[in-house]
């Protein structure tokens, strides 16, 4: 009975050394699956860190890049405006404006018209601001044409006949926002002076105007102003020209 029970003892023993074997070995195969993925997921994260710095020195390339490119883009800006305030004084400088654009204007006429730039320059160099003149000027006036008026009086002459002066204006409205006859003194005029063989210049604008003309040889200088209602009143001088 006693060799029994120890044949027993021994199995069990056995059995349980066979147990504690196989735990330790499935132990260690866990062990040694966690310390491999251990060891992957860290050459997998070195491998991400070092792809993210490549990329990071990447993009710190293009950064750089474009503020070089930036600063370049404000560089030339900056000399396209210089160059662009340049050339707009040098515009304002050589291309005339107003009362000179009109004189130039006047010139080109006179040059396409067959005067030539010898006489042109004697007529300049000729001028001055000290001039003879009759100092009696002789004032008229004249009814200024509308829209739904032209009748008598719509005219005035000098020189003899010379140059004549007619106007255009809009038509005044009352206080009933009814139309009337006569014009609006406080919108422009269009004048025209009529020389002898039909040659017209223009002149626009609000009242008061000045004009000068060369008229059989002589200069007439005008002023042209608001008259009684519907009327324009012109003032001429006769002065020598040149």
């Amino acid at each position: 009975m006693s060799l029994g029970l120890r044949e027993t003892r021994r199995r069990r023993s056995n059995n349980f050394r066979w147990a504690v074997f196989k735990w330790a070995i499935a132990l260690i195969l866990i062990g040694a699956a966690g310390w491999y993925s251990y060891r992957a997921g860290l050459e997998l994260a070195n491998r991400k860190v070092i792809t993210l710095n490549d990329k990071n020195k990447e993009l710190e390339q293009t950064v750089q890049e474009l503020m070089e490119l930036r600063d370049e883009l404000n560089s030339n800006l900056e000399a396209t405006k210089e160059t662009a305030a340049g050339w707009e004084n040098r515009y304002q400088k050589d291309v005339p404006t107003g009362e000179l654009k009109l004189i130039v204007t006047d010139l080109q006429e006179k040059i396409a018209n067959g005067v030539s730039l010898d006489r042109l320059k004697f007529l300049i160099a000729s001028a001055e601001n000290k001039r003879a003149c009759d100092n009696n000027p002789v004032e008229k006036r004249f009814y200024v044409n509308t829209p739904i008026y032209t009748g008598v009086n719509d005219n005035v002459s000098f020189a003899r006949g010379g140059v004549t002066i007619t106007a255009k204006g809009e038509s005044a409205y009352n206080a009933e926002n009814k139309i009337e006859a006569w014009y609006d003194a406080a919108k422009p005029l269009d004048f025209v002076f009529t020389t002898l063989g039909g040659k017209s210049v223009k002149l626009s604008g609000k009242l008061p105007l000045h004009k000068s003309i060369v008229v059989n040889g002589s200069e007439y200088k005008f002023t042209l102003k608001t008259g009684a209602k519907g009327f324009v009143q012109v003032i001429g001088d006769r002065c020598d020209y040149p």
